[in-house]
């Protein structure tokens, strides 16, 4: 029996490779989390958009992304000449993003009855043991018509110009697809809140005035520890970190060498052990004396939703409640 293996990326790929003796694995690695991911008319004009923005991150040839992300897409659409088709993603926003994109596709592709079964583990797979892998390959299920159709609901929400219709599933019942009622939740607190900062970026500053020693390193560390469910990998946080630092007000200072880069280990590692400390503002922002939004420009994507000072949607946590543009 011939199996595709479709998965979060490379590491966990990697094990699942080594430990699936025979499969073949097709490691998904976008971070949807992050960047524009809008409506558009097609898959390959996702890509594209998708293509663009994480060349832009890392200084890529669009055209090789856009490639690769392409090959990507055309790997689905062989899984109809395998025996057996597994979807094996975490618990986390990362994943549950990722499998609503696969699932999606799907959708709109029905597979065969048998070919399509889910692995869902509330645990990291690329930190597993290698003999553990059989064991959760065995608890793999069929993938049902339920979890199809509310993955295309919910793929289509995540992408709307406006966080309404995601926002909105939180009324539905989402408990075929166990952990997406969290990763909704999750992503809707990285909208900036009546303080003007996502969750990620409001535990940064907290995790920073805690500890007077704080480094880079130590900043993400500590954050990561206030998740139930990581997601966010160290880039995505660097960039944040240095938004923080390098803002015309910023919140933080002490932050060496920003923004990071990997290409001078000496500078990378002035990054990462830099002494951080909250300016001025970012005791009152972090305090709630000050809105975060009203000292910066606000210029990137949600999802399919554009933030801009004229397009602010907020998220108030406490209220668990949208707030519109005024």
């Amino acid at each position: 029996m011939t199996d595709l293996v479709i998965t979060n990326g490379d590491v966990a790929g990697e094990l699942l490779r080594k430990t699936l003796i025979g499969a073949e694995v097709l490691p998904w690695r976008d971070v949807l989390h992050e960047g524009p991911v809008p409506l558009t008319d097609t898959r390959e004009a996702l890509a594209k958009a998708r293509a663009e923005y994480l060349a832009g991150l890392a200084g890529s040839d669009v055209g090789t992304i856009e490639f690769e992300m392409t090959a990507r897409d055309r790997g689905l659409g062989i899984s109809a000449e395998f025996d057996r088709v597994m979807l094996w993603f975490e618990h986390d926003l990362y994943d549950q993003l990722q499998l609503l994109q696969v699932l999606d596709w799907f959708a709109d592709h029905p597979p065969q009855a048998g070919l399509l079964s889910l692995v869902q583990v509330e645990d990291y797979i690329g930190r597993q043991e290698p003999d553990a892998i059989p064991q959760l390959a065995a608890s793999a299920v069929p993938v049902t018509q339920a979890q199809l159709d509310l993955a295309k609901r919910a793929w289509a929400a995540f992408r709307q110009p406006t966080p309404e219709a995601w926002a909105a599933l939180l009324d539905e019942d989402l408990s075929v697809l166990p952990f997406l009622h969290a990763a909704v939740v999750r992503m809707l607190e990285e909208l900036p809140g009546v303080d003007g900062l996502s969750r990620t970026e409001r535990q940064m500053l907290a995790a920073i005035e805690a500890d007077e020693s704080a480094t880079a390193l130590g900043a993400f560390v500590a954050v990561q520890k206030m998740e139930d469910a990581e997601f966010m990998g160290d880039w995505s946080f660097w960039r944040l970190l240095d938004q923080l630092a390098l803002a015309d007000e910023p919140l933080i200072a002490g932050l060496e060498s920003a923004p990071f880069q990997y290409q001078d280990p000496e500078l990378a590692k002035a990054y990462l052990t830099s002494r951080l400390s909250l300016t001025s503002l970012g005791k009152a922002v972090l305090a709630g004396g000050a809105d975060w939004a009203k000292h910066r420009a606000v210029d990137h994507w949600w999802g399919g939703t554009h933030l801009t000072e004229d397009n602010l949607w907020r998220w108030d946590g406490e209220a668990a409640r949208l707030i519109a543009p005024a």
